[in-house]
């Protein structure tokens, strides 16, 4: 009589590998990737809002707001500014940076960050810039 309790891969151990382990592994790795990317560019809206805040914070006249992006905002995409308004408090500059981001598992993801300062100047603004 032969002995069939020996350690081993069987075929059903290397089909449960190929079919069942390798595709999770290659999802969650695809999922990290992925979530990783959405996490840089919201590290560097957060980083382009308190650039953008810091600029404002020392220009004598806002109302010709205007400033370049200095490569913050994601690949093949610009910053564009919509019209700017009051801040609700004299003296008071309101900063906010949104992105629509579109990966493989996370689309139409809303990112935005938002910087509340005050003005040497006395100025007084509320503006949001959108990477596009």
């Amino acid at each position: 009589m032969k002995n069939r309790s020996r350690a081993g891969f069987g075929m059903g151990q290397i089909m449960a590998t190929l079919l069942v382990v390798l595709p999770t592994i290659a999802f969650i790795t695809t999922l990290l990737v992925d979530y990783w990317a959405v996490m840089q560019v919201d590290y560097k809206l957060k980083l382009l809002a308190n650039a953008v805040s810091v600029e404002a914070d020392g220009m004598e006249d806002l109302t010709n707001f205007s400033i370049t992006d200095r490569g913050f905002c994601p690949p093949n995409t610009v910053l564009v500014f919509s019209n700017q308004t009051d801040a609700p408090n004299k003296g008071q500059i309101d900063i906010t940076i949104a992105y629509t981001y579109n990966g493989t598992y996370f689309t139409n993801k809303k990112l935005s960050t938002s910087m509340h300062t005050y003005s040497y100047h006395d100025q007084n603004m509320s503006i949001t810039g959108t990477c596009q």
